[in-house]
């Protein structure tokens, strides 16, 4: 067995003895989920949910592709303070920052950043998508599966219905982070 592994058994073992001991219950809950914070600052746009629904939906797909197995991928809507310090911690695993500029507060040599920008031209709007580097293979994943995930059917017609605008192809590059 791996030592991290017995370690983590160990520490559970106490922690739930000690606690049981104190006339306390313990709830452990796990997760194989990838845990998305979606940043979006147009609240009022319409179809808005169903974007992020259909952004999470086809990054899940893309993933599972890659990896011959189920991964579902959870997504929140946080202020952009609570996705960088989640980012930061481990809540989350990735972010993704809609609109047309990228926030101080998710720029760090922790996090690695594509852009995805509209093969038009058009650059009103911007998808960033903020990994952390903390788990290298989970990063390497990511990266290759968020443009993929742009190419989503599903994903392209919730954008077009949410921007109002034809389902755009999308050009994605590592991002600098001024």
């Amino acid at each position: 067995m791996h030592p991290r592994i017995n370690f983590g058994i160990l520490a559970f073992c106490i922690l739930t003895s000690t606690v049981l001991a104190a006339g306390k219950e313990v709830k452990v809950e796990a997760s194989q989920a990838i845990k998305l914070a979606i940043i979006d600052p147009d609240r009022r746009a319409s179809g808005r949910d169903a974007f992020h629904q259909a952004f999470a939906d086809t990054l899940g797909f893309e993933l599972s592709q890659r990896v011959n197995d189920m991964v579902p991928v959870k997504a929140a809507t946080p202020d952009i303070d609570k996705a960088s310090w989640g980012l930061g911690n481990g809540i989350y695993d990735v972010v993704l920052v809609v609109g047309n500029s990228l926030p101080r507060a998710v720029i760090s040599a922790d996090f690695q950043i594509l852009k995805a920008t509209p093969a038009s031209g058009d650059g009103r709007f911007f998808l960033y998508f903020v990994i952390r580097k903390e788990d290298p293979g989970l990063a390497k994943l990511l990266e290759e599966a968020f443009p993929e995930a742009l190419k989503g059917q599903f994903f392209l017609r919730a954008l077009a219905r949410q921007q109002g605008v034809e389902a755009e192809q999308w050009k994605v590059a590592l991002a600098s982070a001024r």
